[in-house]
Formats: structure tokens, sequence, C-alpha cells
């Protein structure tokens, strides 16, 4: 089979012969007088198209090809007797992903297709690279984003997610626009950053010589501009923190921005929702969609709730008790929930790193979480009724904060007192703090009136109502980690895996890579149930390993050889989860993929009934990749019993609500056990969104499990 340099030499050689024959490869003028679309409703008039070849058929004295251009496609016959003989001998030159223009007659074929008769054509770009297979090209997650453009040219879905950005993007607009905002623009560059809690980028100009900062927030200029007399501005744009990437952060984001004198948080709520419900029935032409498994009803009115009534309906913790760093770190001790709050300082980050980790994954959404805590909004307004609350809310879409909110504090004096505070924490090593900015305190000293404001995350935004995971599948050139050095890149890699797995393991200690893992399966597994059971269960892990920005092909193995030793120990199980350790080891597997492997077997029975290895009896799962393994594997069964009782017997039948059911009904394939599946909260996914997730990985492969 050809290398790629192979394929590249042979392009280069036709590109020089197309040149000795004195034809232009890349011309300026192009011959075009409809869209491939437009071209397709004149039968039998003369067309003029242009695009992309993306097909190639036919030999001898007849060719035909498929032309794309972003309106559809259309298919090209070309006949040896109906152009000129130079002109049909440039077929041996062309290569698909070359782009012609082509003039002729639209009509049909015998086969009733609609086609252009070519009666004349020229290249009008020689492409020197082939595209990829259109079914084993470019899947690599990683290379799809570093090659946006290859991306957009094979998957269509991908195109169509930008498609709806940009109809978001201008819904807004056009949403403000109508409302009397002005729309502005503030400096990217500033001498002191702020508006946000975050670390900035730091420039230096030359000219100037002194440091400036890339925005984080907008927020202090446009509300320098409501002081300066404006009433209700926007501004929607980028910002830049200088902070870690997951699924839900990207260093340079859009964000939009507004601020509204004379109004209050009340007033934007309402304002909001009745935005958001028609840009939603806007672009997805309803207002029930599915996120990632999840079913979001945007229909009004929208739930309510304070900041402390969701902490202690999901922990049991009482914020207007535990109102200082160290009754909050005492009471959550006490409770014995576990909760990472490494690199936490100060009484508000410790309360923000908690709610993230035990309470915001259960709020579905949408709703509004209102009356955050002062600690940690700086800019608020304080309630009158309880200082120690703001005048805010934040609107949570799917567990993700999509708007942020509040009445803006306009007392100079607090906001200087509340700065100094923030910075005091930097002091002592609290990384993300807000600065000092006496220009603003200046400002203020002017006099701004009563105003209110939010910043929404369009990324995440765009990300629900194109149901995609991650914002890297919203942003067309996310930030990535440059390739340029390898050795360094890697080892990033691997800090980065074991800052983000619980037990200090990295996923890339496993040892094993994929096309061992399969090779492995079908040497040990050859029951046909067995090894779906094994497939199912990689994709789900997959699945968790997406949501927690994990290394996906290393959690799917995790899933894929989870039972490897199962024929050998199904009549002796409690060697079940010892044998693998020495398959796994022989085959160059790590420790940490026998743990992890082994972990699901910890606790194995029934009631009283133990049938589990002696040595595991007692054992419990820890860390998120062994909660993930058990909890995915046990789901597995579940949803394909599930499928089984459907009147066709098929996954795609299976709803997120009747699953949910049965999982709820304890009789129905009570050998799942429904406390590990339930372990998929112990990492902080709410049972509902679990079954969902693992629901929709299944139903992606249904066609390979034969469901």
């Amino acid at each position: 089979m050809p290398t790629l340099d192979d394929l590249r030499k042979t392009r280069i050689e036709k590109l020089q012969e197309l040149k000795k024959m004195g034809i232009d490869p890349y011309p300026s003028r192009v011959i075009r007088d409809q869209t491939i679309a437009e071209a397709k409703t004149k039968e039998g008039e003369d067309v003029s198209v242009v695009g992309r070849i993306t097909g190639r058929r036919g030999h001898g004295k007849i060719c035909f090809f498929d032309l794309v251009d972003e309106s559809g496609q259309i298919q090209i016959v070309c006949k040896a007797d109906k152009v000129s003989e130079k002109t049909f001998a440039l077929m041996e030159l062309v290569d698909l992903g070359d782009f012609l223009s082509v003039q002729g007659t639209l009509g049909k074929t015998e086969a009733g297709e609609v086609s252009v008769f070519a009666a004349n054509f020229q290249l009008i770009t020689k492409t020197i690279r082939p595209l990829p297979d259109k079914w084993n090209g470019l899947k690599d997650i990683e290379e799809r984003y570093r090659q946006r453009y290859v991306d957009l040219l094979m998957n269509s879905e991908v195109k169509n997610v930008f498609l709806i950005r940009t109809k978001i993007i201008k819904f807004l607009r056009h949403y403000f626009d109508s409302h009397s905002f002005i729309e502005v623009e503030t400096p990217i560059l500033q001498p002191i950053y702020g508006g946000a809690a975050a670390k900035p980028f730091i420039t230096h100009h030359n000219t100037l010589d002194t440091d400036l900062y890339l925005r984080i927030a907008v927020e202090l200029y446009l509300k320098r501009l409501i002081i300066g007399g404006f009433e209700k501005v926007y501004e929607l744009g980028k910002d830049f923190r200088n902070e870690g990437m997951d699924r839900g952060h990207n260093p340079e984001f859009t964000m939009l921005e507004f601020y509204w004198a004379y109004t209050d948080y009340e007033k934007l709520m309402q304002f909001t929702q009745n935005m958001l419900i028609e840009l939603v029935q806007d672009v997805c032409q309803t207002i029930e969609l599915d996120y990632q498994g999840i079913k979001l009803n945007f229909q009004a009115p929208w739930k309510r709730i304070t900041y402390r009534e969701a902490i202690l309906e999901h922990t049991g913790v009482d914020i207007n008790q535990a109102d200082t760093e160290e009754k909050l770190r005492t009471m959550i001790k006490s409770k014995g929930i576990k909760v990472d709050l490494t690199g936490a300082i100060g009484y508000g980050a410790v309360l923000d790193t908690f709610y993230k980790q035990t309470t915001r994954p259960h709020l579905v959404g949408p709703l509004f979480l209102t009356d955050r805590p002062t600690d940690f909004v700086s800019l608020a307004k304080r309630l009158p009724e309880d200082p120690r609350k703001t005048a805010s809310f934040q609107l949570l879409i799917a567990g993700r904060e999509i708007i942020n909110a509040y009445n803006e504090l306009n007392d100079p004096i607090d906001q200087a007192n509340r700065w100094k505070e923030s910075e005091k924490l930097g002091e002592i090593g609290h990384s993300e703090h807000e600065v000092f900015d006496d220009d603003y305190i200046r400002a203020l000293e002017y006099g701004m009136p009563p105003t209110a404001g939010w910043g929404m995350g369009i990324d995440n935004l765009v990300a629900i109502l194109t149901n995609q995971h991650a914002l890297k599948d919203v942003i067309l050139f996310p930030t990535l980690r440059p390739i340029t050095d390898e050795k360094k890149e890697q080892k990033q890699e691997e800090v980065s895996n074991k800052q983000n797995n619980h037990n200090g393991h990295s996923t890339k200690d496993i040892g094993i890579s994929y096309p061992q893992a399969k090779k492995l399966l079908d040497e040990y597994i050859k029951d046909p149930i067995t090894k779906m059971h094994c497939i199912e269960s990689e994709a789900i892990m997959r699945v968790l390993a997406r949501h927690f920005s994990e290394v996906e092909e290393e959690w799917g193995i995790i899933g894929l050889l989870h039972d490897i030793d199962w024929e050998e120990t199904r009549t002796n199980t409690k060697l079940h989860c010892i044998r693998c350790a020495d398959i796994l080891r022989k085959n160059g597997g790590t420790e940490f993929l026998i743990k992890t492997i082994q972990s699901h077997g910890y606790g194995q029975g029934f009631g009283d009934a133990y049938y589990g290895p002696p040595e595991f009896k007692d054992k419990t799962r820890e860390g998120r990749v062994q909660h993930a393994l058990a909890a995915a594997e046990t789901l597995t069964g579940l949803i394909v019993a599930t499928a089984l009782i459907q009147p066709d017997k098929k996954l795609a039948s299976v709803k997120p609500e009747s699953l949910i059911k049965k999982y709820k009904s304890k009789g129905f394939a009570a050998n799942c056990k429904r406390e590990i599946i339930a372990e998929c909260e112990e990492i902080n996914i709410p049972i509902d969104q679990f079954l969902g997730m693992g629901l929709k990985a299944l139903q992606d492969i249904h066609e390979g499990l034969g469901l």
C-alpha cells in the first residue's frame, strides 16, 4: 500500500505535468454562474458550477465525478465525445480533493440522477495531500481538533455544529439590539486585569515598556460606560484566562456581557428566561432537548433555589452555620463527605470548591441558583436582609454554569474593602484573586446608578444546544498543547493525568495498547455474550473518560479487559479477578491496570452469599476510575435487559425514562446490583444522568452489538 509520501509525490508529479501543458493549476479567475443547489433547479438549461471532487467512477470514454460546494453535491458526467480531446486527457491528472469549474447542461442520467453533462471543465486547484478515507480516515479526536479544516471536510455534522453556533450568536445580537442595548468594544489589552477571580495572560508592550494583560472579563469597562451615561450596553467577544483545560474550559473563550441601569437581578431572571426560551425554540425548533443523555425542558417557569438550599439538600451542610473556613472544613469532615480541597484558601474558595464537587453536578435545570455568598462575589451588592449573601443568580443547565448575574455593587467604599480582602488572599497563596483597580474606584466615586448585569459563556451554551460533550467540539480552533517537543508533551500529559486521577496514577501507565487489548480479548474470550459485555463496558468507559477529560483509549482498554479471566474462572468464581493478574502481567499490564480491573470484583455477592475471592470480600473501591468501571460494567446488563423487553428487542427503542423506570424497579433484572450502578454518584454523576450517558453509549454502537 502506498504511503502518504508516495501519494504526495505522485500528485506533485501530476502538478508538474500540468504546468508543462501550459495549465495553471491555481488560476485566479473562476467561472461560476450558480451554486450547486441553484443549478439543480435548472433542468435542461446550461449551468456553470464549481466545487471539490469527492467521488470518481467510470473508465474509458466516460467518467463520473461527485462535485461538492457549500450548498450541496451534484454528479458530473464527462464523455469523451462531448468535450475536447485535451480536456478529456486532463482526467488522468485529476484526483479526489481537486477543485473543478464545470460548464454543461443539467439533465438526468438513465438511472434518474440529476447531473451536469459537461461540455467543458477547468482544474482550478490541484491538491497535493489526499483527503483521509471516508471511513478509516481522521478518527483521532486530537487530530480532528488540530486539523479542523479536514474535520469539517470529512464530517458534515461537525460543520453543522458551527453553523448553529453562528445562528445562536446572530440571534443574541439581534435580541439585545431589539431591546435597545448598545453594542460596544472595550480593551483586550488592559493595564489591570479585573472583573473576575482568574489568572491572566501577560504580555509586554515594547514602546511603552510596560506589561499588559489579556482581559479576563469586560465587566469593569462596561460599568465605566454605565457611569458615563449609557443605560444599556453589551459586548460579545473573547476573554482569556491562563488556567487549565478540560471539557468545560478553554483558555480563550467567548463571553456575552451586558449591563442595564435602573433594574435588578429579579428582572434579569425574567428577561433571561424569556430570551433563552425564544432562542432554544428558534435554533432547535423545540424546547425539550436531550443533552448527553439528560432530558432538558425549557418550559417556563424555571425553578429557583438559593445557594444555601441547594448545598443543604445535597450535602446536609448549612452554610449559615458553617460561615467561616474553619467551621466549614470541620462540618465537611464531621459528615464524612469526600471532597478534594487542595489549593483552596479562604472561606469563599473552600465553599466554591465544595459546591462544585458535591452539589452542582446534581443541578440539571434549567434553574436559577440565587443569593450566592458575598465571599466569592466581590462585585455584587449584598442582600439587605443578609449581608453575607449577594443579590445574585447563576443559570445552570445540565450542571453547567451558563450565566453569572447580580445587582452591581455601586458603593465605592464597600468595593474597595472587598478588593483589599481579596488581595490578602493572594498574599497568602491563593492564585485566583481579584486585584485592586484605583481607576474603577474613582469612577464609582462619581456615581453609578443602580444597575444589574450578567455574563454568559457562549461556548457552554452552544455545547448544550448542539449536544456536544466538550467545548473543543464547539470552538473551531481550540487551544492545544504544541507537539514540537514530544518528550515535553508526554511528560506534561502524564502529570495532567495524575492530577485528574483520584488515586494518583496515570492511566498512561496501563502498559497495554488498544490493538494488544483486542488481541487478548479474542484470545481469552470466545463466548459471544461475554465478549459483547466487554465491548459494551468499553463504550461506557469511553463516554465517562470524555466526561472527565481522562485518556479515552486507556479507559476503554480497562473496560474491554475487565473480564479477561471470566471464561477461565466462571466455574470457580473465587478466582475471578485473581487470575486476571497473571494474564495481564504476562502481556505487559502494569500493577495499576491490574488493581483497577480487580477492583470491580470487590465485595461480589448477593446479600450474605459472597462468592468472590476471600481477599476481596471487605475491600472497597477508591478513586474515579475504579468506581467508573464497577458502575459501567454493571449498567450494561440493565440496559441490555431493558432492550430485550422492547417489542422489537432493539436498543434504539429504549428511552432514557424507560431505563430510569426499570432501574427503580428492583425486581427487574435483579442480578444488576443497583448499589453498584449507583457508585456513579461517588464520582459526582447523578444516577439519571449516568443512565442516560450509558444508554447513549450503547445506542451509538448498537449495530456492532446486533441489538
